[in-house]
């Protein structure tokens, strides 16, 4: 039997395993419904794999804009090479100290947090529950209401909206042409030529391809739009209908098409939009990036009038933080989104340094649409101009010595 089974193709083996037959029944249902019995079917697989699930814990030491700086990280790896690179100025010295079972974080962040300046511990649902928030998000999306022209979606928000425009005229000076298709070997190709090559060499070891059953999901609810110049395909975006909007899967571009990548995905982004209007959506989802502000694809996707949207990953991070030197330094470098539940979402952003010298510039910088609050952890020689205010968000300043939030000190 077991040789029998090997040799079935790998999607029908896959298809062997129950939750995975429900996601592939779910996808040949209609949008809303796919939607509930897929969040039904991964709730049950988290649930499942809670007993066995692990998470190694990493302790970091080394600088964060030359202050000293220790960390606490208990994730999987993936999440551990971002959490490392982002915080220190370079690589950390390691020292492993073991695994935390999942059902278990809770309690061990409550003993150990207090070993460290910071520490970031993985909470898979619903343990969540048990630990009490804010947390730090794994992905947070962007998107844009679609309910207007496109040339008002061009030039409304001003968050990025010279930088928009001169992408918008390069991109039109190009004349480039869009193809929307359906047909599978141009799912592949996009996969093979454009999204794999480019993910790769833009995030390197960060990368994480998609399976392929999301293609063949996306394809029963949504299209491929392809851009080519001079009838050859140059970039393309994969979309795919989810609750009533349209939500961007994935990017690809040709490295060697000739054209420069900045302006072939700059075409994915304008008429990926101009999709979502002719067809009527109400919202386009620009996808997910990283919670961290100064994170380049999170610009990226504000510069096209993206707004934080509510999370929508199964897993996140409980954060414990003391006030230090070394702590201000990582959160000007990397400004943490915050989600407070119920959509609510703030952040969490330090200012030391050039930073802390004009602090009405990096706040400005950092202000997100969406974001519900922003707390700034400021140096004690920081002057706080009396009424500093950002456009968007409201301010809370932190002072040495205060933990904002309360519930995220390192006791």
């Amino acid at each position: 039997m077991l040789a029998l089974y090997r040799r079935l193709p790998e999607e029908v083996r896959r298809c062997l395993r129950p939750l995975n037959l429900a996601d592939e029944v779910a996808s040949c249902l209609p949008g809303r419904l796919r939607a509930d019995v897929a969040a039904v079917s991964d709730a049950v697989r988290r649930v499942a794999l809670l007993r066995a699930q692990r998470f190694r814990l990493r302790r970091l030491e080394g600088h964060a804009g030359g202050d000293p700086l220790v960390c606490l990280l208990a994730m999987d790896e993936g999440s551990a090479r971002y959490w490392r690179r982002a915080f220190f100025d370079e690589l950390p010295r390691e020292t492993d100290l073991g695994e935390v079972p999942a059902l278990a974080v809770p309690d061990v962040a409550r003993r150990r947090a207090g070993q460290a300046d910071l520490s970031l511990w993985q909470i898979a649902w619903p343990v969540g529950r048990r630990a009490g928030g804010p947390f730090v998000p794994a992905w947070v999306p962007l998107g844009i209401p679609t309910a207007r022209p496109l040339d008002a979606i061009v030039t409304g928000e001003r968050s990025g909206r010279d930088a928009r425009k001169n992408d918008v005229r390069r991109v039109l000076k190009l004349g480039f042409t869009t193809r929307v298709t359906r047909d599978p070997a141009d799912y592949e190709s996009f996969r093979t030529r454009l999204f794999e090559p480019y993910g790769s060499q833009r995030f390197g070891e960060l990368f994480v391809p998609l399976p392929a059953y999301t293609y063949r999901h996306a394809r029963r609810h949504g299209a491929l739009l392809l851009v080519e110049r001079e009838g050859r395909v140059v970039a393309g975006s994969l979309l795919e209908r989810w609750r009533g909007t349209l939500r961007i899967l994935a990017f690809g571009v040709d490295p060697a098409s000739g054209v420069p990548p900045g302006t072939a995905l700059a075409a994915c982004y304008y008429h990926s939009i101009g999709y979502a209007v002719a067809e009527g959506y109400p919202w386009l989802s620009f996808g997910t990036c990283r919670p961290v502000l100064t994170n380049g694809v999170l610009r990226y996707k504000r510069k096209w009038g993206g707004r934080l949207g509510g999370p929508l990953s199964w897993d996140s991070f409980l954060l414990r933080y003391r006030n230090t030197a070394g702590v201000r330094s990582a959160l000007t470098r990397t400004p943490l989104v915050l989600d407070y539940g119920r959509g609510c979402l703030g952040a969490l952003v330090g200012a030391r340094g050039d930073a802390g010298r004009d602090l009405d510039a990096h706040l400005a910088q950092l202000d997100t649409p969406g974001l519900a609050s922003l707390a700034c952890l400021v140096d004690p020689e920081v002057e706080v101009t009396p009424g500093l205010t950002t456009p968007h968000t409201p301010l809370r300043v932190v002072l040495p010595g205060e933990v904002w939030p309360a519930p995220l000190l390192a006791a």
